[in-house]
């Protein structure tokens, strides 16, 4: 089994991009392969062990996709998770806008908030958010009617508006309160 350790080298003034942060990515990477992996920090390319510390556990020879766990405030990095289709995320803090975006399998746990459009598009796959979870939860971007297509979120706090916009198909579980708009179309 491999287990990935990312802790932020501080706190992120600017938004970073990192869709690269998925169990299907670092798959069969070693830690400075992962750390090679691109990232964006507001209008800047960088590599993604410029911003965290990346530590990679492997025991046995196991080809399943690792468990990822981010240790800290992550609020201001984007897509974490995206597309993901195996493996298990694991977040010790705020995550930020578009975590799970067209997630297929999986898992991902947050011990935290999560910001806007999280699940975005989702297909498939498991979020569980232990915090409260911002505005278009499952719901797709501007301009699409294409929300949530299967999959499972549950939110053990609040959410913002239009959750569940266009939804297709799967759950939503909230057991806080929703703003407006909840499930619209």
């Amino acid at each position: 089994m491999m287990r990935v350790n990312l802790y932020p080298l501080k706190e992120f003034k600017l938004p970073v991009v990192a869709e690269c942060i998925s169990p299907d990515v670092f798959l069969g990477k070693t830690s400075k392969e992962i750390g090679e992996l691109e990232v964006w920090e507001g209008n800047k390319q960088k590599k993604l062990s410029d911003l965290f510390k990346v530590e990679v556990e492997t025991t046995g020879g196991s080809q399943e996709a690792p468990v990822v766990t981010i240790h800290g405030d992550v609020s201001r990095v984007r897509r974490i998770g995206a597309g993901m289709k195996s493996g298990e995320i694991i977040v010790k803090g705020d995550v930020g806008m578009h975590l799970g975006e067209e997630m297929r399998g999986g898992k991902i746990t947050v011990y935290g908030n999560a910001l806007g459009w999280a699940g975005s598009m989702m297909k498939g796959g498991t979020i569980e958010i232990h915090g409260n979870a911002g505005d278009y939860l499952g719901a797709p971007y501007r301009g699409s009617t294409e929300g949530m297509k299967g999959g499972k979120i549950i939110v053990h706090g609040n959410v913002g508006r239009e959750a569940g916009a266009h939804m297709k198909k799967g759950i939503i579980k909230i057991y806080g309160s929703a703003g407006q708009f909840v499930g619209f179309r």
